[in-house]
């Protein structure tokens, strides 16, 4: 409960202090930052599938180099 209360606080501190204060452009304000925050999730989701294959990589080197096989190229 107190999480979900302290979510709700920082979401309007933070709409009154970026967003205008004329309450008929909220609904365009929201729609751009739900546009921004759709572009950043989909950057971290891509950086998480980058990490996640470079990460894969280096267990296959080191499980390679643990068994005695020829390291692949990569």
């Amino acid at each position: 409960m107190r999480l979900r209360t302290v979510a709700v606080v920082g979401v309007v501190a933070y709409i009154y202090t970026k967003g205008p204060r004329d309450p008929r452009e909220w609904v365009a304000f929201l729609g751009e930052q739900v546009a921004v925050l759709r572009d950043q999730l989909e950057e971290a989701v891509q950086a998480g599938r980058r990490a996640s294959a470079r990460r894969q990589e280096q267990i296959d080197r080191e499980l390679a180099e643990a068994m005695g096989r020829q390291v692949p190229a990569g």
